[in-house]
């Protein structure tokens, strides 16, 4: 009896595994859940702080800054020093995301505009596909700034031992390859930041992160000294 018991408790338990990776595959793998469950309330905050920004008033002759949580958690008017320099980074934003707000950011009337994009789309998308995204958003940014200097910054990398993350640094140097081509087809400048806060395994520098993925003060001051001489000559320093 004990035996009949024990078969039809493991069979249970099977049955309920098997249903469990079910469920993870239907939810498009481990990446997906792993995302959506550490991206709770994301989507709510892209839609206040889309919202917010279209009421702000416009602006003229501006620097902005484009991009995800990296770019949004970046206080880079005090960082730059320069009044006439807008934070348009959206935690948990990605290629697709940035370019449904593309009206809004039009009417800062940037002169330059630095974008880093792509981190999330790797958390959903292998490269080819976050890839085709990029390049749609750079196609749409060229024909709604057409006067706009771009500037294409390459991705930083994650740090899983940090803490895991559902990224892989291959698929994010694979993404900043693509980056790269993207901007010489278009005769763009591509910012090779990647480099900036790598370590020696090619991840991200323990030292400048807590979470594996977002930056610490210390990351946000070699970043801003890597662009300085970009945006200094804009004010002609």
């Amino acid at each position: 009896m004990k035996k009949v018991v024990l078969y039809i408790s493991l069979l249970f338990n099977l049955l309920f595994l098997a249903a469990f990776f079910l469920a993870v595959n239907r939810y498009g793998g481990w990446k997906n859940v792993w995302a959506k469950i550490n991206n709770r309330g994301i989507e709510r905050t892209y839609y206040h702080r889309k919202n917010l920004f279209e009421m702000l008033p416009e602006r003229d002759s501006t620097i902005v800054l484009l991009g995800n949580s990296i770019t949004a958690y970046g206080e880079w008017t005090e960082l730059l020093n320069r009044e006439k320099i807008f934070n348009r980074g959206i935690p948990g934003d990605h290629c697709d995301g940035v370019r449904e707000r593309l009206n809004e950011v039009a009417r800062l009337n940037p002169e330059k505009l630095f974008l880093m994009i792509g981190i999330n789309d790797l958390a959903y998308h292998p490269p080819e596909t976050v890839t085709e995204k990029y390049e749609n958003l750079v196609a749409a940014l060229r024909k709604k700034l057409p006067s706009t200097t771009l500037y294409l910054q390459s991705v930083f990398p994650v740090n899983n031992s940090v803490s895991p993350t559902p990224i892989e640094n291959r698929d994010v140097r694979t993404l900043n390859l693509a980056i790269k081509k993207i901007a010489e087809k278009n005769n763009l400048t591509f910012l090779d930041t990647h480099p900036v806060l790598v370590d020696e395994s090619g991840n991200l520098d323990a030292r400048y992160t807590m979470d594996g993925i977002h930056l610490n003060g210390h990351a946000y001051l070699k970043w801003r000294d890597f662009l300085l001489p970009y945006i200094s000559d804009h004010f002609g320093d």
